[in-house]
């Protein structure tokens, strides 16, 4: 009996990790956090009206003022800009000045601009005060002259520039709560406020009007970032684009808003896949790092930003170049400040997305020593170290998928776990913490098998969907996740209410996910395996069907280009080839050479995914030998599976799987030819992939199993007791190694009843048929009825009987 071969699945799409890794210095919003400051600023453009250059030239609606009048308004405006603690003294002198002959206007203008410099003062209660003092200016002023209806005009616009200014604190600090607990009243609170905010400071306040539409595009890519509306990204790119067309060139904010603005761009390509929006980000990010010279200390987020723009691309894509852009500049962000941890967690990402892409042991350790640098660095109470401690797990986990070392998984669910106990309920980045770690449970589940791994995988995962609302963004992302877990459990255990499940939460990610989302190929994917690992279980045409429907849906709304095509294609042939078998129509057998094939012509031989790619189509190849027996569908089969050991290195946590499946290419063109050195190949290198798979490994019983197939029909062909016996002790290891309840546990034991039997009809010793009626019986008993495999195990179980 050969190894079952697993599809491909593609990789579970962790939207809010990745978001995290930049967050610290991708275009954070640059508020003023001094309120007195802006509202002097603000003060003083009313003061000056929007295009004033003196003050003596105009006031308010630009009416006519004599020269006495003049005097009186520049010694208003005098005392308007001392601190308070001169307020009593200057008004005492200005009560003297209305009886004293004023000599000339300019005498007090010229006092006037000497002590402008006083109205940033910063004193406390100065805002309150300021306005206490200019209320009694205007009292001195007489009833019914110009000077007294502009001062009352100048009073009434600096009132409602304090109320504009305490609005859009109020907003910030609406945004600040909302980022704690992701209340979607508080950030439509938040933007209302900045909106009113905008719509009241005049055109002309330009510098101010470019800060405030940048913090309300802030606003809403925050709440784009929550909800996901499409109507949120667009309008913060709109404003953003505002608030840099209003900056000049040379103005110290402008790289910031540059940033900003491609930051917008970098999220509505995540979220839409179009690239004029990635290569718009790229394009501002560049504009804003060539702008600010160097030894600036904003030179190095603007790198950073760059460098994550790059990187963004290159998941995309899959280009090197862009990759390598990343690193480049995040690298040089890192050197301009070795100690920001930020920096130093984000080049670390980049590192493990280049391994992630050419499986490069050097870019994992990069990885993990700059992210357990940015750990170091920040101590328990900083805001950013669940994030950096969550993605340090992240990376673990990446290097324990690249060389199956359990370290490493461990380290991943410690730090994984570290970052949820650090993050207090009600967080909004809790969920996503969580996610990581059920991921990171899962993984060392599907290598260990230990079922506690998988009910905490699904626990955790089920606790961020739980959190999570419904009209949330992340939403089908967390879904997706779950529902993955329940599929791994199906696979362990074989209890159809899992994958039940599995595909019930799968459905409803489509259904939550518009069309024109970026990952909604990705979610129909994942839909797809789950039908067609249910049509394995239960035999169900309307299963594959359903699969080789969404799969297909899958490859057609992902670009040619894009990153994960090739994934998308090739279990989309795994389907067609699923489906063959239960049908043998040669359309399903033909299709499914056909996408394996493209999927492998897609990817570079120096891609991490290629050797999978290449064992899919090797798999086609083989169904299509064991249905029509053509001698070079078997050669084509035992090509790809030895480009595919070829391509993975000594170590690689899949090398062993590989290796397995070549010994199965092997065994199958013996079985046609009948030529030895077939079989002594086929059991060599299925020794390896025993030898390679460390004790406790899920997949050991299996590599065991499938060895002991081979001796068995080495025996068959030559009837050496040797072989036989290794088949039986094989075998039998197998079966002690799969705990009660696996869903394999029956396969093994049906596999050991064969070597038995084969053993009666050699020897005729009455035990071995007794062992072999005593497992078949077992392995009936195992099997669920309804099972696809449940008749043949009956029938096997007959001829033992007979």
């Amino acid at each position: 009996m050969s190894e079952p071969d697993v599809p491909q699945e593609g990789p579970v799409v962790n939207l809010a990790a990745a978001e995290v890794e930049e967050t610290v210095t991708q275009s954070t919003p640059g508020y003023h956090e001094d309120e007195d400051a802006e509202l002097h600023m603000a003060i003083r453009m009313s003061l000056e009206g929007p295009d004033a250059e003196t003050t003596e030239d105009t006031m308010g609606d630009n009416i006519p003022i004599d020269e006495e009048a003049q005097a009186e308004l520049y010694q208003a405006l005098f005392l308007s800009n001392l601190p308070p603690d001169m307020c009593d003294e200057q008004i005492a002198e200005l009560h003297q000045t209305r009886v004293n002959e004023v000599n000339s206007a300019q005498d007090v203008l010229d006092i006037f601009n000497s002590t402008k410099h006083l109205l940033e003062s910063g004193e406390p209660d100065s805002v309150s005060k300021f306005m206490e003092i200019m209320h009694q200016a205007t009292g001195l002023v007489p009833d019914g002259s110009d000077v007294k209806a502009s001062l009352v005009q100048v009073l009434s616009d600096i009132e409602f520039e304090i109320k504009a200014v305490e609005l859009h604190h109020s907003a910030v600090q609406l945004m600040k709560d909302f980022q704690e607990s992701g209340d979607q009243t508080v950030i439509d609170n938040a933007v209302q406020h900045m909106e009113e905010v905008i719509e009241h400071t005049p055109d002309g306040h330009t510098e101010l009007k470019a800060e405030r539409l940048s913090s309300l595009g802030d606003a809403f890519q925050c709440r784009f970032e929550h909800l996901g509306e499409l109507g949120d990204i667009k309008n913060a790119i709109l404003v953003k684009q505002q608030a840099v067309d209003l900056t000049p060139d040379g103005d110290d904010q402008k790289a910031a808003r540059l940033s900003h603005l491609a930051n917008a761009f970098s999220r509505q390509f995540e979220r839409l896949g179009e690239l004029r929006d990635i290569e718009n980000a790229i394009l501002l990010n560049q504009q804003a790092v060539n702008m600010t010279p160097d030894g600036h200390a904003d030179k190095a987020a603007w790198l950073n930003n760059l460098g994550a723009a790059f990187q963004i691309q290159f998941d995309r894509l899959g280009k090197l170049r862009d990759i390598e852009n990343a690193i480049l500049f995040k690298q040089r962000a890192v050197d301009l400040t070795p100690d920001n941890a930020g920096f130093l967690n984000n080049l670390g990402s980049a590192f493990q997305s280049r391994f992630e892409h050419l499986g490069k042991l050097a870019d994992i350790e990069n990885a993990i020593t700059h992210k357990q640098q940015a750990v170091n660095l920040t101590s328990d109470g900083e805001a950013h170290k669940a994030a950096w401690l969550n993605n340090l797990g992240n990376a673990f986990r990446s290097r324990f998928e690249r060389l199956g070392e359990l370290g490493d998984i461990e380290n991943a669910i410690f730090f994984n776990q570290q970052a949820v106990n650090l993050t207090p309920d009600g967080d909004a980045h809790k969920v996503a913490w969580l996610n990581n770690l059920g991921i990171a449970f899962q993984s060392r589940f599907e290598r260990l098998g230990e079922l506690e791994d998988i009910k905490n995988a699904i626990l955790v995962k089920q606790q961020a969907v739980d959190l999570t609302p419904d009209d949330h963004a992340q939403k089908a992302a967390w879904l997706s996740n779950l529902g993955n877990a329940f599929k791994s459990r199906f696979e362990r255990l074989g209890e159809l209410g899992d994958i039940d499940c599995a595909i019930l939460v799968n459905q409803r990610v489509v259904d939550l996910t518009p069309d024109d989302h970026v990952h909604k190929a990705a979610w129909l994917n994942n839909l797809g395996i789950t039908f067609q690992c249910r049509f394995e279980c239960l035999d169900k045409l309307e299963d594959i069907e359903n699969a080789i429907h969404v799969k297909q849906e899958a490859v057609d709304l992902t670009p040619d280009g894009h990153a994960q095509k090739a994934a998308w294609l090739s279990n989309l042939g795994s389907a067609f080839q699923s489906r063959f078998k239960r049908l043998g129509k040669l359309g399903d057998i033909e299709n499914a050479i056909f996408f394996n094939q493209q999927a492998v012509d897609l990817t570079l031989d120096d891609h991490a995914q290629k050797a999978a790619h290449l064992t899919n189509l090797r798999n086609a190849f083989q169904s299509h030998f064991e249905h029509f027996g053509k001698l070079g569908d078997i050669e084509n089969a035992i090509l790809f599976m030895q480009q595919a050991v070829d391509l993975t290195p000594d170590g690689h946590a899949q090398k062993a799987a590989w290796l397995g499946n070549l010994g199965n290419a092997f065994f199958y063109r013996f079985n046609r030819l009948g030529e030895l050195r077939d079989i002594d190949h086929a059991i060599l290198v299925k020794q390896q992939a025993v030898d390679l798979t460390p004790d406790g490994h899920a997949g050991k019983a299996a590599q065991l199993s499938t060895l002991g197939v081979a001796f068995q029909s080495r025996f068959e062909h030559l009837g050496e007791l040797k072989d036989i016996d290794h088949a039986i002790l094989l075998k039998q290891q197998a079966v002690d190694l799969t705990p009660d309840g696996h869903a394999q546990k029956a396969a093994w034991l049906g596999n050991l009843g064969n070597a038995f039997f084969y053993r009666f009809n050699r020897l005729g010793e009455l035990r071995d048929m007794e062992n072999a009626i005593l497992v078949k019986q077992q392995a009936v008993d195992l099997t669920p009825d309804g099972h696809a495999g449940k008749a043949a195990k009956l029938n096997n179980l007959g001829i033992a009987f007979q």
